[in-house]
């Protein structure tokens, strides 16, 4: 909140879109505090090609170019999507919950990573610059109030502890307001905000020396498993024209004797509504000494989350526990970096290290938790209430690996970088099934296994542990061509890795109700190769960007969730999905970034990204429900497909317009007789339809268009010690959906509850002193 902070952000948003010959995007310090964005989601909104695709505080689909952690996967899977705060590569999706409060920049990198520190990412990384600690005196408290009775109270202080050798800044929030979805059975209020965090950070400095020390903690506990909303019976058709016997709400009414409540998502009726109380912790430390011209740099880091999910799907006041229940995860990681770096600027340029990883993680599933009506739905009285086949799953990760990049300047116009990484991994997996049976009841334990598998749960059983290593190469070719002052050139040749994902989903299966075999328990490795070419271009003295990038990324043995079909050894068969993978995906696209300046006080900015992802090998992927048939395949081949469930054009269009107003105050009183600015800002994010159906399907489902404009107007004044601002997000409420099922006799046809939020608007008041 410093001249400083805002500095540091400024000059990286030049480097990036004009000097650095990669694509990127950056969004500063006083975009970031004036446009009130605090969260991820808001970020995808002002970079295109990123989506945080945030539901949960343990689950998220980060991608970048459309891909991130594998369909399917979840705990123990690596992403092709980097998240990293201050040099941390964090791997959890849990690690990124929380608000956004002391950021300096954030910037989007794209393409592969690794060969110049931190973990390696095929497609690119989301990387958030906190505000470091200053020797100046500086406080600022930040105040907002919302629709939903939501209300936010921000602290950033920052100060000298031991003149010029140790400064601190402390950054907290807390965060409430009433959920955009309401239970008209109990008044309760789903997708609500209660939560808090902090961010302690310390700065040493000496001579020839620095340490940064930071510590963050994010807590909350809110409705957050509301996730899928009715809107109507089955309305599943068969490719041969027929439809199920029954529908669910045929068999709601048929086996339970109850009601339906409702088709709409935004108005469930959940009769079993829990919160997901979630803690956080980041810790890490990095330490820089100067050794002649070059910078040996220390970067220590630990993290733990614990996520705890008590909430369930079920609406219509029912009971049933069959799938609609959650997990809980705890998780820690710990990672260590040694890097030596030469100075910039001179003709050669060199950066090497070494890095080492280690994550554990443990989920604790209670997918299945039956209900007061789940004997009646199964017709079997030994499906108890609370009946759970409670599925413990456990993953590790060793990472070592070897980096080193250098740039070589032949001259004032041409340089060259290549880069090289070598990554020897280690991961394990291990996966068993403990149903709580009841004993002293009428039914014995193994009439209760009986029914927790009647019901599509799991049984006891132990898949045992099993590890993998994988020995990774990651490289880069980057040359860049300074054609004048106004125009770069550069190209981009890059080989990723992606180890083995664990497969969170090695169940037992079962045919006729006989325990087969286990799944598989890993992913193969992935490997990705990307070829990029692009142009960096600044006009009248920088008031005009105009950046584009074109990409080629082939992605081999791409991790996704496939379907084969197990035989018993009486000759029965059934279809078994698992994580697995896909010979061969291709993401092409196009990504562009513009800003001009036409004068001082107006900003206008454009960008856009272009992704078409498809499988081109893909022989085996699973049919569609409505494949089901007597003698129906149970894979299909998806060769030439898209992936579906991503739009494939997202273009941002905004401006922001500042004009000083002198005293227009003075009259108010002697506080108020000081020189103000007014500002006022836009920014329009349009995302093209998208796909959520499988190509192959009868019935089609398309996400339409959708615009998210956010906007405000506010008054600050010059020395931005004071500030006011009116400001609004999703201005024309658009709620898209994230998903749509046709559901089947067991489920209604639902979708995915939109991650974008609804309208939101509020006013935020500010004091710096």
């Amino acid at each position: 909140m410093t001249g400083g902070t805002e500095a540091v952000g400024e000059k990286l948003l030049e480097q990036v879109l004009t000097k650095t010959p990669r694509a990127g995007n950056v969004v500063t310090q006083r975009t970031l505090e004036d446009q009130q964005i605090d969260s991820v989601t808001d970020i995808s909104r002002r970079v295109p090609g990123y989506r945080p695709n945030i539901s949960t505080p343990r689950q998220s689909r980060n991608a970048i170019r459309g891909v991130g952690v594998a369909a399917g996967g979840g705990t123990g899977s690596p992403s092709d999507t980097g998240y990293i705060v201050d040099n941390v590569y964090w791997s959890f999706a849990g690690f990124q919950w929380g608000d956004l409060i002391d950021l300096s920049s954030v910037e989007l990198a794209l393409g592969p990573t690794g060969t110049a520190g931190g973990k390696n990412t095929n497609v690119g990384s989301i990387i958030l610059h906190t505000q470091a600690p200053s020797f100046e005196p500086k406080t600022t408290v930040k105040s907002t109030f919302g629709n939903y009775n939501h209300f936010k109270q921000t602290i950033n202080t920052t100060g000298t502890l031991i003149e010029d050798s140790l400064a601190y800044r402390f950054a907290g929030y807390l965060d409430r307001g009433d959920g955009w979805i309401k239970d008209p059975s109990t008044g309760s209020t789903y997708q609500d905000t209660n939560r808090l965090g902090l961010h302690l950070q310390l700065l040493g400095v000496g001579d020839g020396w620095s340490d940064r020390f930071s510590f963050i903690y994010n807590a909350s506990n809110e409705h957050n498993d509301y996730l899928t909303g009715t809107i109507g019976d089955t309305s599943l058709v068969y490719v041969d024209g027929t439809r199920p016997s029954t529908t669910f709400f045929q068999n709601v009414i048929k086996k339970l004797g109850k009601p339906i409540w409702t088709v709409d998502p935004n108005t469930p009726y959940l009769a079993r509504s829990g919160r997901d109380p979630t803690h956080v912790f980041m810790l890490s430390n990095e330490f820089n000494y100067q050794i002649g011209d070059n910078m040996l740099t220390a970067i220590s880091a630990i993290g733990y989350g614990s996520f705890r999910n008590l909430g369930y799907s079920d609406n219509q006041l029912l009971q049933l526990g069959l799938g609609s229940g959650s997990m809980d995860t705890y998780l820690m990681q710990t990672s260590q970096e040694l890097r030596l770096s030469s100075p910039k600027d001179q003709e050669f340029e060199w950066t090497t290290g070494l890095y080492g990883y280690l994550e554990y993680g443990e989920d604790r599933m209670h997918h299945y938790q039956y209900g007061v009506d789940t004997a009646k739905w199964l017709n079997n009285p030994a499906a108890l209430p609370d009946l759970t086949p409670w599925w413990l799953n456990k993953t590790g990760d060793i990472s070592f690996a070897a980096y080193g990049q250098g740039t070589y300047h032949f001259d004032e116009k041409l340089a060259l970088t290549f880069g090289l990484r070598d990554s020897y991994e280690i991961r394990y997996s291990a996966n068993k099934f403990r149903p709580n049976f009841y004993y002293g009841v009428p039914y014995t334990v193994w009439q209760q296994n009986a029914a927790i598998i009647a019901g599509g749960g799991y049984g006891w059983a132990d898949s045992g542990g099993e590890t993998k290593y994988h020995n990774g190469v990651v490289a880069v070719f980057n040359p860049q061509y300074q054609l004048n002052e106004n125009v770069l050139i550069y190209g981009l040749v890059g080989r990723g890795d992606k180890p083995q994902s664990v497969n969170t989903q090695n169940t037992p299966t079962y045919i006729g109700g006989v325990a087969q075999s286990f799944k598989t328990a890993f992913a193969r490795p992935e490997t990705s190769w990307d070829y990029e070419i692009g142009a960096k271009t600044n006009w009248f003295d920088g008031a005009l960007i105009s950046n584009v990038n074109l990409y080629w990324n082939d992605l081999y043995d791409f991790q996704i969730t496939q379907t084969k079909v197990q035989t018993s050894s009486a000759g029965v068969t059934a279809n078994v999905s698992y994580l697995g993978n896909a010979p061969h995906v291709r993401l092409r696209g196009v990504e562009f970034v513009e800003r001009w300046i036409p004068f001082e006080g107006l900003t206008l900015n454009a960008s856009g990204a272009y992704t078409e992802a498809r499988y081109i090998d893909y022989k085996d992927g699973p049919a569609p429900a409505d494949w089901g048939i007597t003698g129906g395949p149970a894979t299909i081949p998806m060769n030439g497909t898209r992936i579906t469930g991503m739009p494939w054009w997202q273009v941002n269009g905004g401006f922001n317009y500042e004009q000083r107003l002198g005293n227009a105050l003075a009259d108010l009183g002697e506080w108020s007789n000081q020189p103000v600015t007014g500002f006022v800002y836009s920014n329009a994010s349009w995302f093209n339809k998208a796909q959520y159906t499988n190509p192959f399907s009868l019935v089609q489902y398309w996400q339409p268009a959708y615009v998210m404009l956010d906007a405000g107007v506010g008054l600050r004044t010059d020395d931005r010690k004071y500030s006011l601002t009116l400001w609004s997000k999703n201005l024309f409420n658009n709620r898209p959906w994230s998903s749509w099922s046709p559901g089947t006799s067991s489920a209604p046809t639902t979708v995915g509850i939109s991650t974008q939020g609804p309208r939101t608007f509020g006013v935020t008041s500010s004091i710096t002193f």
